[in-house]
């Protein structure tokens, strides 16, 4: 079996390395690409983003046995996963929104199976989640992506110690403001969507009192579907800079996580 030099086998380890980290972050993220994008391409994505660390990883490559380089493939994994999870939340954020909507709009019938995905599929997640997307790269989020994972190699380089205590606080800590950022963008995003349901469910409701022989479950099945998908393109000019501002909010959360080991 031939042997690889030792310059290759070193880079090859290195590449490996960076990738246990960049690989779970661009896993998660809907930016690039998502369910969507093939298996083998969302790796060779996270080798890419592992190659550009290369600087960072070279000089920080620790000398151990294979339990260390065991616990340092886990902890690389688990910072990847922290940042890549607060990343993707910007973008399920946008998407539970659409969800919401389509059920409330009674757009459960069109959860159908995507075909692609192999999962149900919410016609208005998946319109607001590709506008998220366009948005998100439009004001540069690639790039700001791609800075914070090069941070985080300065504030958990490679040769330090296991994280204690306090990093793993600061990591299950945002985690849950993640998660509740989500829910709060979530609800915020459907608001006007959902006011105008609420209203025509009231108003149905009085309608249904008043003249008891129209039928107002069947009138108000399609009236409430184009009112749904009426109130979100009337909402698009302000959708997009609510998108804007809720982004920002994430990438602030986003540069903690870069700090985790700070």
């Amino acid at each position: 079996m031939p042997v690889l030099p030792a310059d290759l086998e070193r880079a090859l380890l290195i590449l490996g390395l960076g990738g246990a980290r960049t690989i779970p972050f661009v896993w998660l993220i809907p930016a690039f690409g998502g369910p969507n994008l093939p298996a083998r391409v969302r790796l060779a994505l996270g080798f890419a983003l592992s190659a550009l660390c290369f600087p960072l990883v070279a000089g920080r490559l620790p000398s151990g046995g294979a339990v260390l380089w065991s616990l340092l493939l886990l902890r690389e994994v688990g910072v990847g996963l922290v940042m890549g999870f607060v990343a993707a939340c910007m973008f399920r954020a946008v998407e539970a929104a659409g969800w919401l909507t389509d059920v409330l709009r009674g757009a459960n019938l069109a959860e159908v199976i995507a075909p692609e995905q192999g999962s149900r599929s919410s016609p208005l997640g998946e319109l607001l989640l590709l506008l998220a997307v366009v948005i998100f790269l439009e004001m540069g989020g690639a790039g700001i992506l791609a800075t914070a994972l090069a941070r985080s190699y300065q504030a958990v380089p490679l040769g330090a110690a296991s994280p204690g205590p306090t990093s793993l606080h600061a990591a299950a800590f945002l985690v849950i403001a993640a998660s509740a950022k989500l829910i709060e963008a979530a609800i915020g995003l459907a608001a006007p969507a959902l006011v105008a349901l609420l209203l025509a469910d009231m108003a149905l409701g009085a309608l249904g009192r008043a003249v008891p022989q129209i039928p107002v479950y069947f009138v108000g099945m399609p009236a409430k579907a184009l009112l749904g998908v009426g109130a979100l393109l009337a909402g698009l000019a302000t959708l997009d800079s609510a998108l804007t501002v809720g982004f920002r909010g994430f990438l602030g959360l986003l540069e903690r996580a870069a700090q985790l080991g700070r």
